[in-house]
């Protein structure tokens, strides 16, 4: 873990993300699909099939011209607010390298990103995880996303003018919904947990119940996907241990990965990150190991969560971050979102999120059982650790 630390803040210089600190050089992709058996629910004609843009990360041998952070950058900067940094953020990955020769085949991972967000928001955990080994497919959820990028530069955006946009804004500016998050942040036992999800469900059934499961089936769809990827792609061609695949989210994108836990077998492991439960999530029971990351406002919610699985479950809390210090916002703020940001050192957030979800997937995809989740977890005191686990197996 020190050397995790001290490889994180390798970069002197500002306008470069901290440098990941496994073995592997990084390669970044970007990839788009077209789901031709879906509609797509932002198409007010009702007349489109869904589309879907991807940003992949994955484990390299030599180093190339480091990428941007976003490809077009001045239109983030100048049209969706984001700070003046993000115009010249470099990036520890090399465009379209190929895939490392070190092993025949990786682990692979699915990501899913926040709502209003993107899906180059966690750039420093996906290149500290391709570092250590494993390929990362980042999706874009269109018309949820503030915006993706094609890899021919093309952007897509939110269409604030859309009906069902306006449907789940309305929603959102409820004040009972704001009184929800105080809730939220004040359950006292299991029964306050339950009924407060509940609650905010019911209160934002677009935004809550029908976007998880629309954002779901765009995950099982980049599943499907993955087979053809390994078997026909360029760069990915017999690279994806499709036998190893986990998913994680943040936020919106974690209630979106406890859905498709729940219901796909191909997954063999997730992560929630301070994404909370819906009303469909509530009733199922993770039978593959599951962790839930979180921030200040599910602290005392371990038992709840962990009480969700019939296999190892953890539920990690930090008691003094927020919900965006677990984005890379941490390090580069951004003004719209502090403040939902915590008190903790922006730098160590990043550290302890890296450190526990490289060793919960180094534990349950690569089945190295050398790695001790609590001793981990251990090393900072401002965790709440609840597991449903034998300490002596973890």
């Amino acid at each position: 873990m020190l050397f995790i630390t001290a490889a994180l803040w390798g970069n002197d210089k500002a306008n470069i993300l901290p440098q990941p600190s496994g073995i592997n050089e990084v390669g970044v992709t970007y990839l788009d699909f077209s789901d031709e058996s879906r509609k797509e629910l932002f198409d007010n004609t009702g007349k489109t099939y869904r589309k879907i843009t991807v940003k992949s990360w994955y484990p390299a041998d030599k180093k190339s011209h480091l990428q941007p952070y976003f490809l077009k950058a001045d239109f983030a900067v100048d049209n969706i607010q984001f700070p003046e940094i993000f115009r010249n953020l470099e990036t520890n990955s090399g465009r379209d390298l190929p895939v490392s020769s070190t092993k025949p085949d990786y682990p692979v991972l699915v990501f899913s990103h926040g709502w209003g967000e993107h899906f180059a928001q966690n750039t420093i955990l996906m290149e500290e995880l391709a570092s250590h080994g494993y390929i990362i497919f980042s999706v874009a959820h269109h018309f949820e996303c503030s915006f993706s990028e094609y890899g021919d530069g093309r952007t897509i955006h939110l269409d604030v003018n859309n009906q069902r946009f306006q449907k789940i804004w309305k929603e959102q500016q409820n004040p009972k919904a704001l009184e929800l998050l105080n809730k939220m942040y004040n359950a006292t036992n299991e029964e306050e947990c339950r009924r407060v999800f509940l609650e905010t469900s019911e209160l934002l059934p677009t935004l809550l119940n029908e976007s998880p499961k629309y954002w779901a089936e765009d995950i099982a769809f980049i599943l499907d996907q993955l087979q053809i990827l390994n078997t026909k792609h360029d760069l990915f061609k017999t690279k994806l241990c499709l036998d190893k695949i986990g998913v994680f989210g943040m936020s919106m994108g974690g209630i979106a990965t406890s859905e498709i836990c729940l219901r796909d077998k191909r997954i063999k492991a997730g992560i929630n990150i301070d994404g909370g439960l819906n009303v469909s999530t509530l009733e199922g029971s993770y039978q593959n190991p599951f962790m839930f990351l979180n921030g200040k406002r599910f602290i005392g919610y371990g038992p709840f969560f962990t009480s969700r699985s019939t296999s190892d479950c953890l539920s990690i809390s930090v008691k003094n971050a927020d919900h965006y210090n677990f984005t890379d916002y941490s390090l580069y703020p951004y003004p719209l979102v502090e403040r939902l940001m915590g008190s903790i050192d922006r730098k160590r957030i990043i550290e302890i999120m890296n450190t526990l979800v490289l060793s919960f997937f180094d534990r349950y995809l690569k089945e190295n059982r050398d790695v001790e989740l609590r001793k981990a977890a251990g090393e900072y005191p401002e965790i709440e650790v609840v597991s449903n686990i034998d300490s002596g197996q973890t």
